[in-house]
């Protein structure tokens, strides 16, 4: 098996490859091999705006016994292949878009295995899913939903509603928009603390293409908005409780619009509590009204911040507006 890395997806070979283990387990059963035709499918993929969310460029499967040892592994650049197993009943595992895998022997192996956010792209996102089957001896399919590992978190329209007399006048200049206090690792299979984390307190240096809008200059008159949308991805970030110190712990991922008035720079982070996996928080609106905080990584301490967000499937999203 050949594994080539091209920027932050690993592709496949074309050709697909296999690995058995030799038979040390449920010795009651047949030992007879049966071909066993997988594919895989995308769930909460109807609304995409940006590039091919739902894409599955690659898949692995893994096939484990009940006794969590590995029955068969099978890799292929593609949605669906095939794979030999044994009878009885398995439990299978699918991960797409995802690095060589290739040495996981055993289940809880498996679980222990992290994914890195830098792991994804755009079109190419990592996503995982799981099914059981009793096999019998004879013909098998098995269908398996997957689902993102990450989040998207987007904001579409930056408003200037500014009144304070002597900035008024003076437009409002969106210089660049990012995510801190990322997750930047968790497990391909069920849930886990984060072990990494990127951009910490207010820092914007990590995985430009997933995280940073890049270096923006928009200038926004009073009354008008810069309506162009952008997003982002991240991992999820379950911290119970947010955190206000110079020094680092885990807090809340922000988004934060950096911007300017006269010369001066400002920032305006919004808070979004309780990330989840495949879900996408979207930020309609962001209407600024006063200054800014003088840092990335504190909310704005003058005026009121309203920040409503439902947790919904990224089939249907969810819809912010906030004002500052």
């Amino acid at each position: 098996m050949i594994f080539k890395t091209a920027g932050t997806l690993a592709m496949f070979s074309l050709c697909a490859c296999e690995m058995t283990l030799p038979e040390n387990a449920e010795t009651s059963l047949s030992q007879e091999r049966v071909p066993v035709r997988v594919s895989v499918s995308g769930t909460g993929t109807k609304v995409t705006d940006v590039g091919n969310e739902a894409a599955i460029n690659n898949l692995q499967v893994f096939v484990f016994r009940s006794d969590g040892t590995l029955d068969a592994y099978s890799s292929y650049e593609g949605k669906e292949l095939t794979l030999d197993c044994t009878v009885g009943q398995r439990e299978f595992v699918a991960v797409a878009n995802a690095g060589d895998l290739s040495k996981v022997t055993t289940r809880s192996q498996l679980q222990s295995a992290r994914s890195k956010l830098e792991d994804n792209s755009v079109s190419g996102l990592v996503m995982t899913g799981s099914a059981s089957k009793t096999l019998a001896e004879s013909k098998n399919t098995v269908s398996i939903s997957v689902s993102r590992l990450a989040a998207r978190v987007s904001i579409r329209k930056i408003t200037n509603g500014i009144t304070i007399p002597g900035y008024a006048s003076v437009p409002l200049v969106v210089k660049g928009i990012y995510l801190t206090n990322v997750a930047g690792d968790r497990p391909y299979v069920g849930s886990g603390t984060p072990s990494v984390w990127l951009n910490k307190l207010g820092n914007q240096g990590d995985f430009p293409l997933l995280l940073h809008s890049g270096t923006l200059s928009a200038s926004v008159s009073k009354g008008n908005s810069y309506s162009t949308a952008h997003y982002f991805y991240c991992y999820p970030n379950t911290t119970s409780s947010d955190s206000s110190s110079s020094s680092w712990t885990p807090r809340y991922t922000r988004l934060v619009v950096e911007a300017s008035l006269s010369g001066k720079t400002y920032y305006y982070p919004v808070s979004i509590p309780n990330i989840e996996a495949n879900h996408t928080y979207d930020i309609t609106e962001l209407k600024i009204t006063k200054l800014g905080s003088s840092s990335a990584d504190q909310p704005v301490k003058t005026g009121s911040m309203t920040v409503t967000i439902q947790v919904k499937d990224w089939e249907k999203g969810s819809s912010t507006t906030v004002t500052i």
